[in-house]
């Protein structure tokens, strides 16, 4: 008699136990949340597995893992958590190193200020940036102007090693005089015809000098004022605008690059046309006008007009 008891208690505690397997009962109590140190969610849990513990609960988010549906497995839930959106950033030629900054923020790549940070303290091993205190933006002119994937959230030096990469491939070897003309080039120039010609105003003014020391370039006195003066990250402005303003203020080339040049203008740079010419303006009529004096340069402004 007690032999068959034993059995039939056996079978009513197997069928109890797939009773619960089939209907998600379970014969554990749940932990007390009351309890010091209890947790209804086991210590040792797989996060990336684990289901909506708690009770019944609204579907509120659309989360596969509430109560009652079937749980993500650990490797969809990994892959989901480790999935990174990508973006594709284009940078024209001629862009300064704070507009790209912005521009990274902006696509939600990395903030303009950790952009800065990074680029203001890295030193690439494949070839040589100057870091002198002269310089306002260490990498001005570097970060070469092309389309490139980044991701939201991007390691800003990741980004700029990326963009250090490009410039390396595709420029190679340059001195940074080369660079800084280039980038002066870039915002005068108005078009690749002109380029090579507003290279041979600056060579000429360069190797002269006397009457001609001062660049007059009016790019580099807007650079200050749009990207120097007022920036919160530029400490001391007024020494940084008497080192980039070549207008009667500052004698040959900037302390730096005041954009980063694309590879026309820095061929132009490295190629100037052989002239004669020591100045140059761009006219009302959309075009630039060269001469050799400035007679002749005055006479021409009067007759064509400055344009914007």
């Amino acid at each position: 008699m007690y032999n068959k008891l034993c059995r039939a208690a056996a079978v009513v505690t197997l069928l109890c136990m797939i009773t619960a397997t089939l209907f998600g009962c379970s014969l554990k109590p749940e932990a007390d949340p009351s309890e010091a140190g209890s947790s209804a969610v086991p210590a040792n849990a797989d996060p990336y597995t684990i289901e909506t513990w708690g009770g019944n609960q609204s579907n509120e988010t659309g989360d596969n893992n509430a109560v009652g549906s079937v749980p993500q497995t650990a490797s969809a839930e990994r892959t989901k958590a480790t999935e990174k959106t990508q973006v594709r950033v284009t940078i024209p030629e001629g862009y300064s190193f704070m507009q790209i900054a912005n521009l990274l923020e902006s696509k939600g790549v990395c903030t303009a200020k950790d952009f800065y940070d990074v680029c203001q303290s890295y030193s690439p091993k494949s070839f040589s940036i100057p870091s002198s205190s002269d310089r306002c933006f260490k990498m001005e002119g570097y970060l070469f102007p092309d389309t490139y994937d980044f991701y939201i959230g991007d390691s800003p030096r990741s980004v700029l090693i990326k963009m250090l990469n490009n410039f390396h491939a595709k420029v190679g070897d340059i001195d940074d005089d080369t660079l800084i003309l280039a980038s002066m080039i870039e915002k005068e120039a108005r078009s690749s015809e002109h380029m090579r010609l507003v290279s041979s105003v600056f060579h000429n003014r360069l190797r002269t000098g006397g009457d001609y020391k001062y660049l007059n370039c009016d790019p580099t006195r807007e650079y200050v004022n749009n990207y120097i003066t007022g920036n919160p990250l530029v400490t001391d402005q007024s020494k940084y605008a008497a080192l980039y303003n070549t207008c009667n203020k500052r004698v040959g080339l900037p302390a730096g690059p005041i954009c980063c040049p694309g590879l026309k203008a820095i061929d132009a740079a490295r190629n100037p046309a052989d002239t004669n010419y020591y100045y140059f303006f761009y006219g009302k009529d959309n075009t630039n006008h060269y001469s050799e004096t400035l007679e002749e340069h005055n006479r021409q402004m009067a007759e064509i007009g400055v344009g914007g």
